[in-house]
């Protein structure tokens, strides 16, 4: 298939080339036509009005499908343009989805490599207008996203932005078409039916455009009916508006499918909307009579003169001549493309002119560039002079290296002539003697002007620095050195003024001035230097105060400063923690874990550069005697040079000590945010690859300096090949003799190697394990555990553990665990205060009973008018009710309930979930269970006897009613009643009556917010509900009688009072005040 289309494009482009000039490809606009087989795309070209070649209309170079369709693509060479007509089935790609797809992406693809800078110029979708009009909903959809793929895959291929052009085209199969249009002219029919979007715009214009179709079909109605006189055509011609409405929401729908968008898959480039008939043949389409029949069940039929006379075509050719073919600049051009031209246009056209400038000029520069060079050079060296004027170049007595760099630059910057320019060809230059005259300038310059500011800075240091011998060793050595006393070490003098310069000149602003000084002291020091008379007395000042540093001092440092000891690789945390172990970690001091001990302090260090370099740094402190004015003998016998080895190391021990000690104590375990980042960090931490473990171990492995020697009868020929060659270092015949200071150093480090150990049995081991019980704790102990608090026991156990372990191993370790057990002991009581807030504000907890219970409820709220109902009140308080059951289950551990106020505990070095304010409710709440469930049911039960008092207490004539029961304070009814609350009637309802009025008060009264009957001392008080007693009892006044568990129950009305002894069946009555009223539910966070 593919290759069929290529040799068609072969074909085509021989055609194009034939009797045209270079850019034949580019000089007429292409566009590509695309539509389902049978739409007419043949045909509306051939329609169109264009000017095609003779050959092409007869056919014979490219057959025109009008009745057997395209079956590959049919090139169409018009003067106008090529019009690439495409087979229906690349639209569609039914009939053989593989093949069909397989050409035509080829075809894309051969037009982007046929004509690279523009495939095309636009593209032009074309579809049967019957195809809409007779499509169900799914079918129509099915064909928009059809052509919403070939769409999207032509500007997707071709890498262009595409105008679309939307043609539908049979316009004239629909009823009524020919009849309203058969009275235009040739004019009339080529001008353009349809809309053209703006370049902004899209298909959400095309309904308003539509609209305005439309609109004109409407007001050209009325002069075409009274121009038609033939019945049936009269009817068909005014029907047709209707006919096209009736398309409106087909064809919107279409249009937003195939060309709407979205953010994820933007809209393509639909340029217009147009409708055209290329040829009448077929019998029209009456979407109207075609609804009804189906409606009514007619079958729909079509008079024979009714049908049209085919023919001619409709609104084809201006829309292809003139708003398609002449939007052909509209698409955009390959940017690569276009990029790559432009730069080799503006390249070639650069090279031409630069070629031309330096013919030209070529000659005259030569003469007048060596003019100007000596001119500049004159000028240069003069203004030098005057600006050198004003600088002292005799007696030197300040370093203001400032002021003079400048003066410097100046010299370095006089002009030089570079090698091989223009004026060489001609033998005119004067480059090189230039050049010498300005380089001498400038050396003398930096003899004179920077060199005895140096020396003066050296000497300020010294006299400064002169009970500092270390310091005062290596100035003394510098300033010989700048002063022709000593061979020149560049390097040396160098890393020397740039520290100091740093130190002076520190920060981003002083760059620049630190970056020219060293330029010039490169410079300085790239000649030999002249001698300088120097201060004898300050250096015999300076060789008294370091010649008392030993020479074992000078060898080590000699050694330590060395390349070669910076060479070794460090050692930091980061590297062997990894990536999570980094996480786990942290320095106290706040420095980076990338940032470690040198690798001079470390195993590699001392095997590597230490020893090896004992003795030639030896030599080396003797060579540089003449800094101490005198030939310092290096000892040559065995003994003594073991003695200054044992010295030296001796030195370097105590620094090795001095660096991991620092490390060991600022490495700390980095904080635990929350209880899952500790249960993860826990795991890392315990487990087979620990990064702690590693940490540990590559430690011990750097304070291991010296191998150990091999157990007895052991076979370990590596170590003990190592150690032989170390001792060879040394010249010693056993390490352990000849270094004692490594020793001392093993010593100090040996708690934390044997605690890293070997195998399972080391104390490593055991601590890990302890941390994995930790870790498997606080994984247990979930925020929404429905027993928290028994898990305490067990937890407890492997922090208290970890404590105690903490105290028998070495730092850092002991301060890692000290911070893991605080950290699990932290976590747990947060878990802990988490479920039991969780608990108690859960479906099984008490919180959400209690305020429905509880708020705005009697008897809590003692002027609340609703009740607290008796069984929600005694699932709440009741024994194993909420109140009871979480009590236990979560906060009964941390409370000792011996005292009459219970008090809280830690447990397990926990501390408690609940404040003491929270716990006196909970104990408040156990006191109300004790009260009104004495036996222990899940009802409340109280019992109590009730009589009335005597006549002396002031009590007069009044009735008692509880429920079914009547106490009288007179009469036959005057009696002792055994009660029990509720009961069996709940005591409902509870009212006292006054007999008679006995008040002189003629105004009702209300006692305790009930109403009080009578005026005159009678009526009653009442309550009634599952509290009534409660109710009434609060309405009255009971006060202790003086025994136990009595109480005296008085009511009075206006000047009636009646009086009753109640006595409760048990010490723990809730007839006190206070043990219901105000009591509010505890609050848990």
């Amino acid at each position: 298939e593919v290759a069929r289309l290529r040799e068609r494009v072969r074909a085509a482009l021989r055609r194009l080339r034939k009797g045209r000039r270079r850019g034949y490809l580019y000089e007429q606009p292409w566009y590509v036509l695309i539509g389902p087989p049978g739409s007419g795309k043949t045909t509306a070209l051939l329609s169109s009005g264009l000017n095609f070649p003779a050959d092409q209309l007869d056919g014979e170079t490219t057959p025109v499908g009008g009745v057997g369709g395209t079956r590959l693509c049919d090139w169409w060479f018009a003067d106008e343009a090529v019009l690439i007509d495409t087979a229906g089935r690349y639209t569609t790609q039914d009939s053989d989805k593989a093949v069909d797809r397989a050409g035509w992406e080829g075809f894309l693809d051969l037009l982007r490599r046929t004509r690279k800078r523009q495939p095309i110029n636009g593209a032009v979708v074309v579809v049967s207008l019957t195809d809409i009009a007779v499509a169900d909903p799914g079918a129509r959809a099915a064909h928009a996203r059809t052509v919403r793929r070939r769409v999207t895959e032509l500007s997707d291929r071709l890498r262009l932005r595409v105008p679309v052009y939307m043609v539908f085209s049979k316009a004239d199969q629909l009823a009524g078409f020919n009849e309203y249009f058969d009275d235009l002219d040739a004019e009339g029919r080529g001008q353009v039916w349809g809309m053209t979007f703006p370049v902004a715009g899209g298909v959400d214009a095309f309904t308003p455009e539509y609209r305005l179709l439309l609109d004109r079909l409407d007001d050209g109605l009325y002069e075409r009916l009274q121009a038609e006189r033939a019945p049936d055509r009269r009817a068909l011609l005014g029907g047709f508006p209707l006919q096209l409405a009736s398309l409106q929401e087909p064809l919107a729908d279409f249009l937003g499918q195939a060309f709407g968008g979205t953010r994820l898959d933007p809209a393509p480039f639909l340029r217009g909307v147009y409708i055209t008939s290329a040829t009448q043949a077929g019998t029209p389409i009456d979407r109207l009579t075609g609804m009804l029949a189906r409606s009514f069940g007619v079958d729909q039929k079509r008079a024979p003169s009714l049908k049209p006379v085919a023919g001619r075509s409709y609104f084809l050719k201006r829309m292809l001549g003139e708003v398609i073919l002449g939007e052909a600049l509209l698409v955009s051009t390959s940017s690569r493309r276009t990029r790559r031209m432009r730069l080799l246009r503006i390249g070639a056209l650069g090279t031409i002119a630069a070629a031309t400038l330096v013919v030209s000029v070529g000659l005259w520069r030569a003469e007048a560039t060596n003019r100007v060079a000596v001119e500049r050079a004159d000028e240069a060296i003069a203004g030098f002079r005057q600006q050198l004027a004003g600088v002292s170049l005799d007696q030197v007595s300040d370093d203001d290296l400032p002021s003079i760099v400048p003066l410097l630059d100046t010299a370095r910057a006089l002009p030089r002539e570079p090698a091989g320019r223009l004026s060489d060809l001609f033998g005119l230059s004067q480059a090189e003697k230039l050049e010498a005259v300005e380089r001498g300038i400038y050396h003398r310059a930096l003899e004179r002007i920077l060199l005895p500011r140096l020396i003066w800075r050296l000497e300020q240091q010294m006299r400064g620095q002169i009970d500092n011998p270390d310091f005062l060793y290596q100035a003394t050595r510098i300033y010989l050195m700048l002063g022709g006393a000593g061979p020149l070490d560049p390097a040396l003098v160098r890393d020397w003024m740039a520290l100091d310069w740093q130190a002076r000149f520190p920060g981003v602003l002083n760059q620049q001035m630190r970056e020219h000084l060293a330029a010039h002291l490169d410079a300085l020091l790239a000649d030999p230097l002249p001698a300088v008379t120097l201060d004898g007395t300050l250096v015999e000042t300076a060789r008294a105060s370091f010649s008392r540093v030993s020479l074992a001092a000078r060898v080590y440092g000699r050694i330590r400063p060395e390349a070669s000891a910076a060479a070794v690789p460090g050692w930091n945390p980061a590297a062997e923690l990894g990536s999570a172990g980094a996480q786990l970690f942290t320095r106290i001091s706040g420095k980076p874990l990338t940032e470690g001990i040198p690798g001079f302090y470390t195993a590699a260090g001392f095997q590597t550069v230490l020893l090896p370099r004992l003795a030639g740094a030896a030599k080396a402190v003797a060579d540089e005697s003449w800094v101490l004015g005198r030939t310092d003998a290096v000892p040559t016998d065995e003994a003594a040079l073991r003695t200054l080895e044992r010295d030296v190391v001796a030195l370097y021990a105590a620094d090795f000590q001095a660096q991991w000690d620092s490390m060991l104590g600022d490495l700390a375990l980095a904080p635990f945010a929350d209880r899952p980042s500790a249960i993860q960090a826990l795991y890392v931490l315990s487990s087979p690859q620990s990064p702690m473990r590693d940490l540990l171990v590559s430690i011990a492995q750097q304070l291991t300096v010296m191998p150990a020697p091999p157990p007895a009868g052991g076979s370990d020929a590596a170590a003990e090949q190592q150690r032989k060659a170390l001792a060879a270092m040394i010249g010693a015949a056993t390490p352990d003799n000849a270094m004692p200071a490594v020793d001392a150093l093993d010593r100090h480090f040996r708690p934390l190697k044997d605690f890293v150990g070997d195998g399972d049995a080391a104390p490593i081991a055991g601590v890990t394990r302890l941390i994995n019980t930790l870790q498997q704790e606080l994984a247990q102990l979930g925020p929404d555990a429905a027993n928290v608090p028994a898990a305490l026991q067990g937890s407890g156990d492997p922090v208290q553990l970890l404590l105690a372990e903490s105290q028998r191993q070495p730092a850092p370790v002991s301060r890692w665990l000290q911070q893991i057990a605080a950290s699990g002991q932290s976590m747990i009581g947060s878990s802990v205060r988490h479920a039991a807030a969780t608990a108690f504000s859960g479906a099984d907890g008490p919180g959400q009973l209690c305020k429905a219970v509880v708020t705005r409820r009697f008897p809590f709220s003692p002027s609340a008018s609703e009740d607290a109902p008796l069984d929600d009140f005694a699932r709440l308080f009741g024994p194993d009710g909420l109140f009871d059951s979480y009590f236990q289950a979560q906060i009964r551990p941390f409370v000792d309930t011996s005292g009459a106020v219970w008090r809280l505990q830690p447990v397990g070095g926990v501390t408690p979930p609940v404040s003491q304010a929270t716990l006196a409710q909970f104990q408040r709440a156990a006191a109300i269970r004790d009260a009104f469930f004495p036996a222990g049911g899940n009802q409340p039960q109280i019992r109590f006897d009730l009589a009335p008092a005597s006549a002396a207490d002031g009590s007069g004539p009044a009735t008692l009613t509880l429920g079914g029961t009547i106490i009288a304070t007179t009469g036959d009814q005057a009696r002792q009643a055994s009660l029990t609350w509720p009961g069996a009637d709940g005591m409902n309802p509870a009212r006292i009556s006054f007999d008679q009025a006995v008040a002189d008060s003629g105004l009702g009264q209300t006692l305790g917010g009930a109403p009080v009957d009578g005026s005159l001392g009678g009526g009653s008080i009442g309550a009634s509900g599952p509290w009534a007693l409660f109710r009434l009892l609060q309405q009255g006044r009971l006060s202790p009688s003086g025994r136990q568990e009595e109480f005296v129950l008085t009511f009075r009305s206006g000047a009636s009072q009646a009086s009753f002894t109640l006595r409760a069946g048990s010490s723990r009555n809730p007839f006190a005040r206070d043990l219901l009223k105000g009591f509010q539910c505890p609050v848990l966070q």
